[in-house]
Parts: structure tokens; C-alpha cells; sequence
């Protein structure tokens, strides 16, 4: 009898190991920061939808972009959501790595990245983002996605970018404690970092990024050995990731493409609350944008390669065309 039950027990467990169509569950390990646009790595997860493709996902959490491209390179990582960085676009011009869909995208109204003053940099001047130049600002790393965007709202105001001091904080979570403590001027960062010290009025709000310049912020990439090695798993994968994108879309968005919770909004938020450590309240501010199908700005990415080559950050020369894995790439709608 025991024979028989540890049998009927061995069967249960092999049969879980298979989605309805025969494949073996096969296992992935999937990087993404810290931020409330990138729900839908871990939405895909708690609504099953990676277990629908019979993919069993390791979800590995970083406190800044920088790492995450390594860690593909490396073989650490899988598949990642990241942010645009020079590092990124360094290893993939080099052959490592490949965008195999858009992710978060800043645009007007939606809240992703921001820039604050401290306090002390307030009462010294730093009203407005007219007033950045000259200033200490802290961000993550010089080649940063918020570095990136910095320079591009230094562009739009004519400030000189080579005349602010940056402060190298490594994380974003050092980025907030930074400007909270009063020791820069102001900071650029996820707005989902900065939320609780605004509501405490820790700091003073200057400007979302989407609002001043929008941009593709965040994409889909992984190892040219994935890409190459394991398509059929890719597929499945980024099935998955626009079904959860498509979900995180709904809960969001109007049918005019504008922020505005919908009926399912305060399920999704609960999910986010849970990865995030924050309440729903807090998260609600700082949902930033992505597109339902996972679209790519493949023109952006052009733009990017080009101001991060420009700014003399990228080693070696990045193909834009050659980094991007064309095969599972939508392209994106202007809106």
C-alpha cells in the first residue's frame, strides 16, 4: 500500500511538471528593479501566467540597473528587465546581449522616473528643473538611465550638463537617503523611491521625466546565448510577459491611453505592494507607462546609442540594429 501511495504521489508531482500541451516545465531566472512600471514581471507570476507557458521563474530583485546587464552577461540571469545604460549597451555592442521587447516607456502624465531638491537645495535656489545647472545631483552611476535622462532634461532647459556634479550613490535606494539627508542639491530617481519622502516633504518635487522628455526607460533583454540557444523558450516567455503587460495596461490606463485606475486596479496594486514593500496609496502616484503588447521605440534606442557614444560612456562602437533581436520585436505606435 505505501508502494502504491508513494507511486500515485511520484505521478502527481511528475504530471505537474507538464503545461497542457506536453512540455516540461523548464526553469528561468529573471532580474528586475526595483520600481512600480516593472509589475509586470512578477504580475505574470502571482496571475499564473508563466506556468500557463510551463516556464517555473526565479524572480531576482536589484536596486539598480547597472548589475542587472552583468548578470545576463554572466549567465546569472536568464531574461531581465532593465533600464537603458551605457553598460547595457557596451556589453551588447560587444555581442553578449539582445532587446527582445520594450518594457516602461516615460510619457506625459504616467510617473516613472522623477527629480527632486532637497530641502536644503531649495532654500539655496533649486526651484525649478531651470535650476540644475551648476548644482550636486545625486543619481545611481554616470551612464545611468536616470543619468541618461538628466541629460536630456539639461538639454531641454540649456543647461550644462558637464557643470553639475554628480554624486555616484550605486542604488537607488542610497539615491533617496542621499537626498533625503540634505547633502546634494537634488536627485533624479524612480519615482517610486522618492513617494514617501514627498509625502512627508522630505523633498521638493521639480519634474517627472515623462512630462519633459519622453523616452523608451526600461526594455526586455537577454543573453545572445538565450536568444540563440532557446527561441521556442523565449517565445513562451515573452507570451507570458504581454499578457502581463496587457494586465498591468488595463488596471492603469483609459481608453484614451491616459493614468487612470480602472475596476482591477486595486487587485494589480495589491500584487505591486506586495514585491514593492510600499502601501497601495503610496505606489498609486508613480505607475509609469507600458505599452500592452510590449512594444520596442527602435528609433529611440538610435537615439540613445548615439547621446550615450556621444557622452563618451559606451565602450567600443553598439550597433543599434545588430543589439536588437528583430524576430521577437514589435515596434512601437506613436501615441
Amino acid at each position: 500500500m505505501v508502494c502504491r501511495r508513494t507511486l500515485i504521489v511520484a505521478s502527481l508531482i511528475a504530471a505537474f511538471c507538464f503545461v497542457a500541451d506536453g512540455v516540461r516545465a523548464e526553469a528561468l531566472k529573471i532580474g528586475y528593479p526595483s520600481a512600480a512600471p516593472v509589475a509586470p514581471i512578477y504580475i505574470a507570476k502571482e496571475k499564473g501566467y508563466y506556468a500557463a507557458q510551463g516556464i517555473d521563474v526565479d524572480l531576482v530583485q536589484f536596486d539598480s540597473a547597472g548589475p542587472i546587464s552583468v548578470a545576463v552577461t554572466s549567465g546569472s540571469l536568464d531574461i531581465a528587465l532593465a533600464g537603458m545604460t551605457a553598460s547595457f549597451y557596451s556589453l551588447a555592442g560587444q555581442g553578449a546581449l539582445k532587446i527582445i521587447a520594450g518594457a516602461v516607456h516615460e510619457m506625459p502624465g504616467w510617473h516613472a522616473e522623477a527629480i527632486v531638491a532637497s530641502n536644503k537645495g531649495f532654500e539655496a535656489g533649486v526651484k525649478t528643473l531651470k535650476d540644475l545647472g551648476g548644482r550636486t545631483i545625486a543619481t545611481t552611476q554616470i551612464g545611468s538611465s536616470f543619468y541618461y535622462a538628466l541629460g536630456l532634461v539639461a538639454d531641454k532647459y540649456n543647461v550644462d550638463l558637464k557643470s553639475i556634479r554628480i554624486v555616484q550613490t550605486q542604488a537607488n535606494a542610497n539615491t533617496v537617503s542621499t537626498v533625503a539627508g540634505g547633502s546634494v542639491d537634488a536627485a533624479v530617481g524612480t519615482y517610486t523611491g522618492f513617494t514617501p519622502l514627498l509625502q512627508k516633504d522630505s523633498v521638493k518635487f521639480l519634474g517627472y521625466i515623462g512630462d519633459e522628455t519622453p523616452w523608451q526607460i526600461a526594455v526586455i533583454i537577454a543573453s545572445t546565448k538565450v536568444v540563440r540557444d532557446k527561441p521556442e523558450l523565449v517565445e513562451r516567455w515573452l507570451k507570458a510577459f504581454r499578457q502581463a503587460t496587457r494586465t498591468y495596461h488595463d488596471a492603469f490606463t483609459n481608453s484614451k491611453e491616459q493614468r487612470e485606475d480602472q475596476p482591477t486596479a486595486p487587485e494589480i496594486l495589491a500584487i505591486m505592494s506586495k514585491y514593492l514593500g510600499q502601501t497601495t496609496e503610496q505606489i498609486g502616484p508613480s505607475i509609469g507607462y507600458v505599452d500592452p503588447e510590449g512594444r520596442l521605440d527602435v528609433k529611440d534606442i538610435h537615439r540613445q546609442v548615439a547621446w550615450f557614444e556621444a557622452q563618451g560612456l559606451v565602450k567600443g562602437h553598439a550597433d543599434a540594429d545588430s543589439i536588437i533581436a528583430s524576430t521577437y520585436i514589435l515596434p512601437w505606435k506613436e501615441r
